[in-house]
C-alpha cells in the first residue's frame, strides 16, 4: 500500500470493517512525510510598524490595469499575468456590482507592450448568466465564472476560466485563444460534458467539437503537469482539501525544488485560522503528502510560487498575521520571500504597502492580494488586486531581489 491507502486501510481496521484485497501495490512514500518540508527562517512580521517591519523592495514600480467603476465593475479579483512574444497579458474576475463570486461575474483583459501603460478593458469571458444580487437567488442554481490564469501552447496564448455551479459544483474550464493585438478567437469548453447552458445563454463548443477538439484535449493534457496547478481549482472546481491538524485548505501553488521535488502550498480558510502556510510534497510516485502545517506567516489569502532565473524560489502574499481583532483577513503588506534550496526562506521585502480605503463595500479589507507573478525583461512583475476593486502590477528589477 502507498502512504495514503496505509493510512485509510489503518482507519477501516480500527472500525472493525474489511480491508479490500484490491489496494494499490506498495509505492514509496514521498520523502519526509511527518516533517514540513519550508521553513520561515526571518523575524517574524510586526503589524504596529510600517508594511509590517519589511523593508520597501528597492527600485519597485507600480502600474494601474484597471481602475473600477460603476459603468464597467467595482469587483475585480483573482488576477493573473504573463508574457509571451513582446507582450504582457492580464485577465481578471469582474463583477458590476461589489458582489464577490456570484452570478453575473464575467472575466476581462488587457495587453501592454511594456508593463507599465495597459489597453483599456475588454470581456474576455462573458458571464454565463444573468446578474442576480445575494439576496434574490433564494436556493436556485446559478452560473460563476472564474479567472484562472494563462496557457502558452506553442505560439499561442490561451486564456482559461473556471465555471462552476452556484459556487460549488465545478463544471470544468474554458479557454480562448487571445492574439498580440488583443482580438480573440472563440470560446470553447477543454471537457466534452459540459452544462447546458442557461435560458438566453449560447452553446458554447465543447472538446467533441471537431474545430477545437485536438487544442482542449492539448490544454487538458498541459494543465495536468504538476506546475500548471490552478489554484481555483480548489476553490469552485474540486472543492477543498484538509491539512493533517484538520484545517480546511484551499488555492495552492506548486514549484520545483533542484532536487525534483514538486512542493505545493496551500493556504489556510479554516474557521479558527492558524495564520500559516501549509505544505505538501510529491515526487515521481505522483502522490502528495499529507498537507502539514508550516512556521511561515500568512494573513491567510492565496500566495503564488515560482523560479527566479538563477534558481531561487519566490514564494509572494500576504506574509503577514494580522490582528486576532480585526473582522477582515489582513492583506497589507504584499511580500516578496526567497530561497535558494526551495526549502528554508531567508529573504523577504514588501513588494507594495499601505493600501488605500475603498470606495465601493464595507464588506472587505483594504488590500494588495491574490498575486500572481511572471518573469520578463530582467524584472519580476507582480499582478494583484486592491481592495478587490482595481487592479494594478508591480515591477521589481531582478537585480533587487538580493544575491
Amino acid at each position: 500500500m502507498n502512504w495514503l491507502t496505509t493510512g485509510v486501510a489503518a482507519l477501516v481496521c480500527a472500525f472493525g470493517a474489511e480491508v479490500p484485497d484490491d489496494l494499490p501495490l506498495p509505492l514509496p512514500p514521498p520523502p519526509n512525510l511527518l516533517r514540513p518540508e519550508i521553513r520561515w527562517n526571518l523575524p517574524w512580521p510586526d503589524s504596529s510598524r510600517p508594511a509590517a517591519g519589511y523593508q520597501i523592495v528597492s527600485g519597485v514600480e507600480h502600474f494601474e490595469i484597471y481602475h473600477a467603476n460603476p459603468e464597467q465593475g467595482v469587483f475585480s479579483h483573482h488576477a493573473h499575468i504573463t508574457f509571451h512574444g513582446g507582450v504582457f497579458y492580464a485577465a481578471w474576475s469582474n463583477h458590476v456590482t461589489p458582489d464577490e463570486d456570484g452570478p453575473g461575474q464575467r472575466v476581462l483583459g488587457s495587453i501592454s507592450k511594456d508593463g507599465r501603460t495597459w489597453a483599456p478593458a475588454f470581456e474576455l469571458f462573458p458571464p454565463l448568466d444573468k446578474n442576480e444580487p445575494k439576496e434574490n437567488r433564494g436556493s436556485g442554481k446559478w452560473r460563476l465564472l472564474t479567472d484562472n490564469g494563462w496557457l502558452t501552447v506553442d505560439d499561442t496564448v490561451y486564456a482559461i476560466a473556471e465555471v462552476s455551479e452556484s459556487g460549488k459544483d465545478g463544471w470544468g474550464r474554458l479557454a480562448r485563444e487571445i492574439r498580440p493585438d488583443g482580438t480573440m478567437g472563440g470560446l470553447f469548453w477543454i471537457v466534452d460534458n459540459p452544462p447546458e447552458p442557461l435560458e438566453g445563454q449560447p452553446r458554447i463548443p465543447d472538446l467533441t467539437d471537431p474545430d477545437y477538439t485536438k487544442i482542449a484535449a492539448r490544454i487538458s493534457r498541459l494543465l495536468s503537469d504538476p506546475l500548471q496547478t490552478r489554484s481555483i481549482e480548489n476553490l469552485h472546481h474540486t472543492a477543498w482539501t484538509f491539512g493533517l491538524d484538520g484545517q480546511n485548505l484551499c488555492e495552492p501553488s506548486v514549484y520545483r525544488r533542484s532536487d525534483g521535488v514538486f512542493v505545493k502550498i496551500w493556504r489556510d480558510r479554516g474557521r479558527a485560522k492558524t495564520k500559516r502556510l501549509y505544505v505538501s510534497v510529491s515526487t515521481t510516485t505522483g502522490y502528495w503528502s499529507p498537507p502539514l502545517q508550516t512556521n511561515i506567516p500568512n494573513s491567510p489569502s492565496k500566495v503564488t510560487t515560482g523560479t527566479l532565473p538563477d534558481g531561487r524560489v519566490y514564494l509572494i502574499g500576504n506574509l503577514v498575521t494580522g490582528h486576532d481583532e480585526v473582522k477582515y483577513d489582513v492583506r497589507d503588506p504584499l511580500v516578496v520571500a526567497l530561497s535558494w534550496d526551495g526549502r528554508n526562506f531567508d529573504w523577504a521585502r514588501a513588494i507594495r504597502a499601505g493600501a488605500p480605503p475603498l470606495r465601493f463595500s464595507t464588506l472587505r479589507a483594504p488590500g494588495f492580494a491574490y498575486p500572481s507573478a511572471v518573469v520578463a525583461n530582467d524584472s519580476l512583475w507582480v499582478i494583484y488586486s486592491i481592495g478587490k476593486e482595481d487592479v494594478a502590477v508591480s515591477r521589481i528589477p531582478l537585480s533587487a531581489l538580493g544575491k
